[in-house]
């Protein structure tokens, strides 16, 4: 790609669209408690299923998604997911059926799987160096800008009714058509080829699985923020879908503002960003567990904030540099997005276990675990951190 083309504004602004795509999902989230009231015979991991099926639809769609680069253009596997995500999300607001509105996020979650690692790949791809890691920040506070936008919009709409917060899909028809004619084609990725000795070229790292599995290890205790936070309001008389929305549309201004300054507090963080930012989410959940009122619930949506914008763009640009070759990043972000879908979708599940194995019945017993998890998990990654630089430099003395 000519560094004219990847100077040109509208370029810059069609890759970024992309990643306004994977806050779709977020539009829904703050009417799970509205649903439920609506279905009150559903148990409430059946009502959680419309947040995580797309999660577990990712696991296998993200890695068709790499698999395509092989066969398809990035620009025409996004054209795809945009369809998929629309014809998956608008159906819901006109047939009131759980079952159906189930079948539709599956639907949904093959657009969304789609979608999530070329929303990285298109950067990764298209641009270089500094340029790249500045829009990989932009693309985190782009994407948190949508996610509040979406949130919100989400609850209003909920307020009135829950069938309307699927009417928010429509958006994806702008979005869809800044991408169309504006984001360039860069063609076909080659098939790996056969070395010498017949054995086909190695494409990935045990860093990129060693990534992955951390991310889906995170994911299955953070992500109860969004799933719960709604139940958990309207169980302790705190607030309705609109003042959830409200929440979560704060956790992603904190994200937005952190994913404009990533660039220079990455330069000062350096390796402990991904570290750092897993702290403060585990922080978060410590204020949320004590949270008696809304202004407390939102000061730990903006500490939740500032974990997530700090680990989100650190951790795609390492797994992103963890392929054997530039060429193969958008397959090795295709497996750290597996490794978050499973995250996400066994995430219910899993706490229930712990739940029940360590006797807790408090509403926010699922956050309590995740405070423990993350604070525990990031001291332990910064002094693996610590160690690898320290054999890092000592190397270099040898050397």
């Amino acid at each position: 790609m000519s560094e004219q083309k990847t100077n040109n504004v509208w370029v810059q602004i069609a890759a970024l669209s992309v990643a306004l795509l994977l806050y779709t999902t977020s539009m829904t989230t703050p009417a799970l408690g509205e649903i439920a009231k609506a279905f009150p015979d559903a148990a409430p991991e059946t009502i959680k299923l419309l947040s995580t099926i797309p999660s577990l639809m990712m696991v296998f769609f993200a890695l068709i998604s790499g698999k395509l680069t092989q066969y398809m253009s990035i620009k025409k596997i996004i054209t795809i997911a945009m369809l998929l995500i629309f014809i998956g999300g608008i159906p819901s607001a006109f047939v009131g059926n759980l079952q159906f509105m189930i079948i539709m996020r599956f639907v949904f979650g093959a657009g969304y799987g789609l979608i999530f690692p070329m929303a990285s790949a298109v950067i990764t791809d298209l641009f270089t160096g500094q340029q790249a890691n500045k829009l990989m920040g932009f693309k985190s506070a782009v994407g948190a800008a949508a996610g509040m936008i979406f949130q919100m919009l989400g609850g209003i709409l909920a307020a009135y009714n829950w069938r309307f917060s699927f009417l928010g899909f429509l958006l994806v028809i702008p979005i869809a058509l800044i991408i169309w004619f504006t984001l360039p084609d860069t063609g076909v990725k080659k098939p790996e080829k056969l070395d010498a000795s017949g054995v086909k070229e190695k494409k990935l790292t045990t860093m990129t699985y060693v990534l992955a599995i951390a991310c889906a290890l995170l994911n299955m205790v953070q992500f109860c923020f969004m799933t719960n936070l709604a139940m958990v309001m309207k169980a302790d008389g705190i607030g309705n879908a609109t003042q959830s929305a409200t929440v979560l549309s704060i956790f992603t201004a904190a994200a937005f503002v952190v994913g404009l300054l990533y660039g220079n507090i990455a330069k000062i963080l350096k390796q402990c960003s991904a570290s750092i930012g897993a702290l403060f989410v585990g922080l978060s959940f410590v204020v949320l567990i004590f949270a008696n009122s809304l202004t407390m619930l939102i000061i730990g949506a903006v500490i939740f904030g500032i974990g997530f914008g700090l680990f989100n763009p650190a951790i795609v640009i390492a797994v992103a540099k963890s392929a054997t070759k530039p060429k193969y990043a958008a397959v090795a972000i295709s497996i750290y997005v597996s490794g978050t879908g499973i995250g996400q979708f066994l995430s219910p599940y899993v706490l229930k276990f712990l739940r029940g194995t360590l006797n807790l019945t408090a509403s926010r017993a699922d956050w309590q675990i995740a405070a423990v998890t993350l604070i525990l998990g990031s001291a332990i990654s910064m002094v693996l951190v610590a160690l690898s630089v320290k054999n890092t430099n000592e190397i270099s003395q040898e050397a």
